[in-house]
């Protein structure tokens, strides 16, 4: 199992529908890592579906920063099948922060 996250826009265009895009696609990584985001971030990272990304700016902020002043603390839960890391686990942490910085009226959306 994974995450699979990007945000999306919807805009109203004036038709019968409105449009979605996608300005930022975080992409994919593996879900053996959720314990090293939930710790960092005091919730799970699911919890951040279909959330507003300027409001999940501080919480990943605090998260990101929580991981990377004390690596020690998060390297001990890598996961013991290999798949995944404190790295990868939190260089997907900063995309997604970094996305949320870059397009806060957008919404994030989590397929696990």
């Amino acid at each position: 199992m994974s995450y699979d996250i990007s945000l999306r826009v919807t805009v109203d265009v004036g038709g019968p529908e409105p449009a979605e895009f996608c300005p930022a696609d975080i992409g994919n990584y593996t879900s053996n890592v959720s314990p090293l985001w939930s710790e960092a971030l005091g919730r799970r990272l699911a919890d951040l579906k279909d959330a507003n990304a300027g409001d999940s700016l501080p919480a990943l902020k605090r998260a990101v920063a929580a991981m990377e002043a004390d690596p020690d603390k998060y390297r001990p839960m890598n996961p013991k099948n290999g798949w995944g890391d404190y790295e990868g686990a939190l260089q997907y942490l900063r995309e997604l922060r970094n996305a949320c910085t870059a397009y806060p009226n957008a919404t994030i959306h989590i397929w696990c």
